[in-house]
């Protein structure tokens, strides 16, 4: 490990905040100062774990260039007011816990010529402006690429649990990194505290600066109807469907057991690539934690608001595997969409040739590796088992 990584200071957020200012010569966060609590929550969780040098370098460069970002952003926003002036429609989102289907869907209605997703890279470095004419060369697409390519050095099984391709449409839960207010984080980080904040506080703003992400990406990139996904979304849906009041949302189900080992085993990747902890069983009662809160909360907001009721279609993962096709007409009846002949034919194409398919069965994790106890699961999620067991097997 070089000398500079080893003789990094512990973070503290007041000098954070002046490295972004002196790199980037600007001053001014703008109005909304609303990312200053996820921000500094997590400076505090980064250096309560008493971090490896690795982590905390990792930690420092990812803080400062979100930091930097969020004051260009804000200048770009007083040179052009007009970023800030645009509608973005009314967006298409998935909303479903990982493994449960996600994926595939999302990548169908991505195929839709109407559709827009962000991509990976956009989400990873957004600023500045992506622009159409070289969308597909953007310099960015290499360096987040280059990024992929250290973790799956340091984990290589990382290629077996999920894509590694930053040109694919990207999840929200990367943009909301830029609020400070992310799942990403203990899920690169570890960060315990900072996933227990999430668990118990939804935080302020965040939807204010995911349209504002959707404003800069539309501003001069492609665009289309937007079309999103991130299982982060079920941690607050009405601050969903205040931001976006036409968004049509489409929650994929299955049994949450079997995802939560997926997931944690996930994260033990993410973890190894950046030095972090490697306790199964801690990262297993984070998993159980965060995502028994975020199942509950959505779940109470269902049944709460006719008005985020009333966006969903429910869709069973057994649906979905067994005919993809008729599942996206599903949703597009549902949503009142034209499903074209041109969507129709990509997406034949695309359950051709699915590079997904290389994974099957490759990704090898249980429950009992991670310490989650499905009965603490079912009688946590009483709620959801009860209102939609019958989309899935119970476990």
């Amino acid at each position: 490990m070089n000398g500079a990584v080893a003789e990094r200071a512990p973070l503290a957020a007041d000098a954070l905040i002046a490295e972004a200012r002196a790199a980037t010569g600007l001053s001014d966060f703008g109005p909304d100062l609303s990312f200053m609590s996820g921000f500094r929550r997590l400076v505090d969780a980064v250096e309560a774990m008493d971090p490896p040098a690795q982590l905390r370098e990792t930690a420092h460069h990812k803080i400062v260039g979100l930091l930097a970002t969020r004051l260009r952003f804000a200048e770009d926003e007083r040179l052009h007011p007009d970023i800030v002036a645009q509608g973005v429609g009314d967006p298409l989102i998935v909303c479903g816990l990982p493994r449960t289907g996600t994926t595939i869907t999302y990548d169908l209605l991505c195929l839709d010529p109407a559709a827009r997703a962000p991509r990976e890279w956009e989400w990873y470095i957004p600023w500045p402006a992506p622009e159409e004419a070289r969308f597909d060369s953007d310099p960015r697409i290499a360096q987040v690429q280059a990024i992929y390519e250290n973790w799956l050095k340091h984990a290589p099984q990382l290629a077996d649990i999920q894509r590694m391709d930053c040109t694919q449409p990207g999840e929200c839960n990367h943009g909301m990194m830029l609020h400070f207010a992310s799942t990403n984080f203990p899920a690169e980080l570890g960060v315990p505290a900072f996933a227990r904040w999430l668990q118990d506080v939804v935080p302020d703003g965040q939807y204010r600066t995911h349209k504002r992400m959707l404003q800069h990406f539309q501003w001069k990139g492609p665009r289309g109807r937007w079309t999103l996904k991130s299982p982060q979304h079920l941690m607050d849906l009405p601050g969903l469907v205040e931001a976006y009041p036409g968004a049509m949302l489409v929650w994929t189900h299955r049994d949450p057991v079997l995802t939560l080992s997926s997931l944690s085993s996930m994260i033990a990747g993410f973890l190894a690539a950046v030095g972090g902890a490697n306790d199964l069983k801690a990262i297993g009662r984070s998993v159980v934690d965060t995502w028994c809160a975020a199942m509950a909360r959505a779940t109470q907001a269902r049944v709460s608001d006719p008005a985020i009721e009333g966006r969903i279609i429910d869709l069973a993962h057994r649906d979905i595997v067994a005919d993809p096709m008729a599942t996206i007409g599903r949703i597009y009846d549902r949503f009142d969409l034209p499903f074209t002949d041109r969507h129709r034919a990509r997406i034949a194409a695309f359950l051709t040739d699915n590079p997904a398919a290389s994974r099957l069965g490759k990704h090898r994790h249980s429950p009992d590796q991670f310490g989650i106890d499905p009965g603490e699961v079912h009688e946590r999620l009483a709620g959801y088992y009860a209102r939609y067991g019958h989309l899935f097997d119970r476990a």
